[in-house]
């Protein structure tokens, strides 16, 4: 018999069938029904004849055999019950949604045992228990309505938190990024993190992946090596955030998933052996992620930024933050200084540039020109507040974009820092630039952890090559 493709069956399934399907639950049930799905999909339900225009199955046994993905959302006093049934019917894969598991009560604990023993004595893998579940754009299905479902992306992410997926989705995908596959897998008794990031690292749809990871549970608590295994032979960038870092944090984790953490001495030494980028916060991730997303293969070659600012102060504040983050801010040689000259009449001629009376002039494209030639800079980061009206915007938007595509022809990244504003109007102008492709962070720096986290990435696959 030929092996099973666990992971095809869970994110491009052929079959779904959602146990414990009620109108209670429309929220979860819509994304497996408005987004295009081409296979077959099944309800089944105790308390309901018909659901989002379907059919209702009243039990598991009803269900025909083989079934691809089985979600679970029962009491948990029913789960091993449920979870017998779509064994002996060799259901591929499982989705525990329920909660109150292992990560809740002893008395949970045992009932992820008794689910824990059945599944590895069978041919079924499970993700879960506690966890939202799955997302796949070319599945054509999504744990939740509000994500994207076209254009299939590339970048995947693996979370422990299912709101944290959520978050880090919609937060991405309203910056212009698109998606590949993500999944919510929370306590992992079954398929884990390692497995996960096997099959992405392995997948031509995917070429970054994100990681929200709380740690092992204690069925694969000697994950650790494998794990460090598949790291060093990763083919693509992966993004890691690890928490549970400190006692009040483990005690979180613990309480979250009940996963089980691991010292900070092991993870600073699988990161610095592995081409990984550890990041360390979930905001981080997110724009990490977004900076991937624009510039895996337009990686910083030096690191030092050029700066282009909106005011003098955010350009001193912007300067300390990026020197104490690791990069520079380099000085321009004195033949850039003579060029700069002819434009920058008053005041020093200085890296960070500090423009705010030429952001709507074609002096401004031209100052930038020369600037970004230097061969020590590495990168562009830029702020701006948007414009108060739409002429100004007209000419600003048009230097924005020459700024951008230059630096892309000299093989350097540029990052846009747009601050907040209470001005909520301007969300047009923000949302025609991410419609352009330019990147948006809402601070320097973000964009400069952003640059650095690209720049280390550089550095290491250098050291492995």
């Amino acid at each position: 018999m030929e092996p099973i493709n666990y992971f095809e069956k869970l994110f491009y399934p052929k079959t779904i069938a959602f146990i414990g399907a009620s109108n209670k639950r429309i929220r979860l049930l819509v994304g497996y029904v408005d987004r295009g799905f081409q296979g077959k999909l099944y309800f089944v339900s105790k308390g309901s004849e018909k659901i989002l225009e379907i059919d209702c199955i009243k039990d598991v046994t009803e269900l025909p055999d083989g079934i691809d993905l089985s979600i679970i959302a029962v009491n948990r006093n029913q789960l091993i019950d449920v979870v017998k049934k779509c064994i002996n019917k060799n259901f591929a894969t499982i989705h525990i949604f329920s909660a109150g598991t292992g990560e809740f009560d002893e008395e949970g604990r045992k009932i992820e045992d008794e689910i824990y023993n059945l599944l590895i004595n069978s041919s079924t893998r499970a993700i879960g228990p506690n966890c939202m579940g799955l997302y796949s754009t070319g599945g054509r299905f999504s744990f939740n309505p509000s994500f994207k479902a076209d254009p299939i992306g590339s970048v995947a992410i693996i979370s422990q938190s299912g709101d944290l997926t959520e978050r880090f989705v919609n937060n991405l995908n309203y910056l212009g990024v698109d998606f590949s596959a993500g999944a919510s897998i929370g306590n992992s008794i079954s398929l884990n993190v390692t497995d996960l990031i096997q099959y992405f690292n392995d997948d031509d749809r995917t070429e970054i992946i994100s990681v929200y990871f709380e740690g092992f549970s204690r069925y694969h608590f000697k994950e650790g090596r494998r794990l460090f295994e598949l790291l060093k032979k990763a083919k693509k960038p992966i993004i890691f955030l690890r928490t549970g870092k400190t006692d009040a944090g483990k005690r979180s984790a613990e309480s979250h998933t009940g996963s089980l953490t691991t010292s900070n001495q092991i993870w600073d030494a699988v990161f610095s052996q592995t081409s990984t980028v550890q990041v360390r916060s979930f905001e981080e991730l997110i724009e990490t992620t977004l900076a991937f997303n624009h510039y895996k293969d337009l990686l910083p070659q030096e690191k030092g930024i050029l700066l282009i600012t909106w005011s003098g102060g955010n350009a001193t504040i912007a300067t300390d933050l990026i020197t104490q983050l690791g990069a520079t801010v380099p000085e321009f040689s004195d033949e850039t200084k003579v060029k700069l000259k002819k434009f920058i009449r008053f005041g020093g001629v200085v890296n960070p540039l500090d423009l705010p009376w030429k952001n709507f002039s074609d002096e401004y494209s031209k100052i930038a020109k020369i600037a970004i030639e230097e061969p020590y800079i590495g990168g562009v980061l830029a702020e701006t507040y948007l414009p108060y009206d739409e002429n100004s915007w007209d000419n600003y938007f048009e230097n924005l974009l020459f700024l951008k595509n230059l630096c892309h022809e000299q093989g350097k990244p540029f990052f846009l820092s747009l601050p907040f504003t209470v001005f909520q109007d301007r969300g047009k102008y923000r949302k025609k630039m991410i419609e352009m492709g330019v990147p948006i962070f809402p601070s320097f720096e973000s964009s400069a952890k952003a640059f650095i986290n690209l720049y280390k990435y550089k550095e290491k696959l250098k050291k492995k090559s």
